[in-house]
């Protein structure tokens, strides 16, 4: 025992004082991350940051000790190495502040075509600063080289306490969901990336269900919607997905929103029918591609060219199909994607660069809002004589702050802290005006009639908060729902459904319920007219969280456990008609 004691004494003495205040940072990772996910509870976090030290000390130090038998002993090296490494963190930072998840694969998918302006910013700059201090100091007053065989050793140390977290993880011990999210904040930054990229990819079955699916199905009570009686054939069909719309932004759910500032959004759900739906996607194409298909798993709808898209049966039903948008539409190859899902036309900022009269309102990300209503009422008037199902994405209320430049259009200023700056709150209230101001175009040229059909909901919420957090403290999980609305002359009479369940899963066959078209079994939502049994089925990176009114459970999609062979299966399958 005693030689065992002086083994990992030597093997650590030089480098522990090191090792701990690297592993430091990981801590405010863990901890921040438990907080996004509604886990910084007495229950979880002690055992947490305590097996999260140890796994960062140990998986530090094999880096370390790695780098050593190869003779690294430079410490300008070891530093640029320490701030190489803790960007990666820094990644998991800001993913888990704007999506209050980590998915570094899908992440890196996203990259291209993004704006990356703020990294000139001079708070980044100053971040990136302290960062490189922080390594410098450390690695300065705390590295010594050390002998290949004490490496050699401390390898051994390291890489067999990992082994050990691995095969006996101790946060398993935790309650659940506590023991799966805790583990969930476990990996250090780049194993938790390179493991999400090497992962193995999940195949769709496209067919038959097995009986035991079926029956899983069943009890969860999907792949049975109906329509209610309610559709008819309406001729114009416009679905708004306004970008990072929640409910946060309206005062009629959050009072400290000013009431003028959600004015005209507040007077639409309060007219017509509307509801708050649970979300279940991060991003744009993901939340499109959930409303287009109803189907939770996202990659396998698009990597299999939308099997169930209602876009695609609308267009099997006549209607000439348009995909219209502020920013580029070849941003993550929604032009190809799109295309797919059944849009004959997929219209964005290339072309609104071409057209004179719109080009000088391009900026930023993209055409401002008011101009894409204004394109979008010109396209339906052009096509008055025939079915149209158009699809508009907005831009304005992208984060961190939405537009700053809306090229001298006038919009009513709302008197309010907040709203004096480029701010998504200040977005929002344009965006309702901008709304507004499309329903009036609409009428003025005759295409608002008992034929019309508008529907405006969000491509997925506006997860964080800043820089305006007094406006959403304290902040309770509704606030991430997304508005949705039904707009026709004369409103639909029929109520939509109450249920705390209802979700972004619904809407594909509402839009057929309301066309009285009859839906694809494979829709995993309901029609928000019909009293039916829901489930929620929220995808992430590599999990799912699949939620009942009788319980919420929670499955890594990599689980080699046979209770949840059967839920995976039913997750990656699209079943026939």
């Amino acid at each position: 025992m005693q030689s065992l004691k002086n083994s990992i004494f030597l093997a650590f003495k030089n480098d522990y004082k090191l090792l701990f205040l690297l592993s430091l940072p990981a801590l405010a990772l863990c901890a921040f991350g438990l907080y996004q996910l509604n886990e910084l509870t007495w229950a979880t976090a002690p055992a947490a940051l305590a097996v999260k030290l140890l796994c960062e000390f140990l998986f530090i130090g094999l880096l370390l000790s790695l780098a050593q038998i190869c003779g690294l002993k430079n410490k300008g090296v070891v530093t640029v190495a320490a701030f190489l490494y803790y960007l990666t963190l820094t990644a998991d930072f800001v993913l888990l502040w704007y999506f209050k998840e980590r998915f570094g694969a899908k992440y890196l998918q996203t990259m291209e075509g993004g704006d990356y302006n703020f990294l000139t910013d001079w708070r980044v700059i100053s971040y990136f600063v302290l960062l490189a201090a922080f390594c410098f100091f450390a690695v300065r007053k705390f590295f010594t080289a050390s002998p290949r065989r004490t490496a050699a050793v401390r390898l051994g140390w390291c890489a067999t306490g990992l082994l050990l977290f691995i095969f006996l993880p101790p946060l398993a011990l935790l309650k659940a969901p506590h023991n799966f999210y805790a583990q969930y904040m476990l990996a250090p930054s780049p194993v938790y990336t390179a493991r999400a990229l090497l992962a193995k990819s999940p195949k769709a079955h496209i067919g038959t269900p097995s009986t035991e699916v079926q029956k899983l199905a069943e009890s969860y009570g999907i792949w049975n919607a109906a329509n209610t009686g309610v559709g008819k054939p309406y001729k114009r069909v416009i679905l708004i997905a306004a970008e990072s719309f929640s409910v946060k932004y309206l005062h009629r759910f959050n009072p400290k929103i000013p009431a003028e500032a959600s004015r005209e959004v507040d007077a639409l759900m309060a007219r017509y029918p509307s509801a708050s739906l649970e979300h279940v996607t991060l991003s744009t194409l993901y939340g499109l591609s959930v409303i287009f298909t109803s189907h939770p798993f996202v990659k396998l709808a698009y990597e299999n060219g939308y099997p169930d898209s209602f876009v695609r049966t609308l267009q099997q039903h006549g209607y000439r199909t348009a995909f219209l948008r502020g920013a580029n539409e070849k941003y993550m190859d929604e032009n190809i994607l799109f295309h797919q899902a059944g849009f004959q036309e997929v219209i964005g900022r290339t072309y609104f660069e071409t057209n004179p009269r719109y080009a000088p309102f391009i900026n930023w990300w993209g055409l401002m809002d008011r101009k894409l209503f204004a394109y979008a009422a010109e396209y339906l008037q052009a096509h008055q004589n025939e079915p149209v199902f158009l699809t508009l994405l907005t831009v304005d209320t992208h984060v961190p702050l939405g537009r700053t430049d809306y090229a001298g259009e006038t919009y009513r200023e709302i008197d309010a802290p907040f709203y004096d700056t480029p701010t998504l709150p200040r977005a929002f209230a344009r965006l309702g005006q901008d709304v507004q101001l499309f329903l009036q175009d609409l009428q003025a040229r005759g295409l608002w009639d008992e034929d019309t059909l508008i529907i405006l909901t969000g491509d997925h919420p506006a997860y964080p908060d800043t820089p305006t957090p007094a406006l959403f403290s304290p902040h309770p999980a509704r606030y991430d729902d997304l508005p949705f609305i039904l707009l026709t002359k004369t409103p639909i009479q029929k109520p939509l459904d109450t249920d705390g369940l209802i979700s972004q899963l619904d809407i594909a066959p509402t839009v057929l319920d309301l066309l009285n078209i009859q839906p694809p079994k494979a829709f995993f939502g309901h029609s928000l007219f019909a009293d039916s049994p829901r489930t929620v089925f929220d995808i992430k990176e590599d999990y799912a969280v699949i939620t009942t009114h009788r319980a919420k459970r929670i499955v890594p999609l990599n689980s080699k456990r046979a209770e949840d062979k059967t839920l995976l299966e039913l997750l990656r399958t699209f079943p026939r008609s």
